[in-house]
């Protein structure tokens, strides 16, 4: 799964926009099954970028980052090479 990818960017705006109070909504809101919403963002709660708040057997996505700057680089050794040494 691409974490920033062009369908989960629309899947913050919606969640920013519309604010829905559950999975539930939000699965009417983007025709995405429960399932595959839920699992996109549980991996974004563990970057920060959603918080997942749960309240009587309901799950609502807040978001907490609405830009984002991404840092690598290409210079330190992979995790194959690291291994090799």
């Amino acid at each position: 799964m691409l974490l920033i990818s062009r369908e989960n960017r629309e899947l913050l705006r919606i969640i920013e926009e519309q604010k829905p109070s559950s999975l539930k909504e939000l699965e009417a809101a983007t025709g995405r099954k429960r399932s595959n919403l839920y699992r996109t963002l549980s991996t974004m709660a563990q970057y920060g970028i959603v918080d997942l708040v749960r309240s009587n057997k309901r799950v609502k996505p807040v978001v907490k980052a609405t830009s984002f700057q991404v840092e690598f680089g290409l210079d330190e050794p992979s995790q194959h090479e690291k291994r090799r040494s």
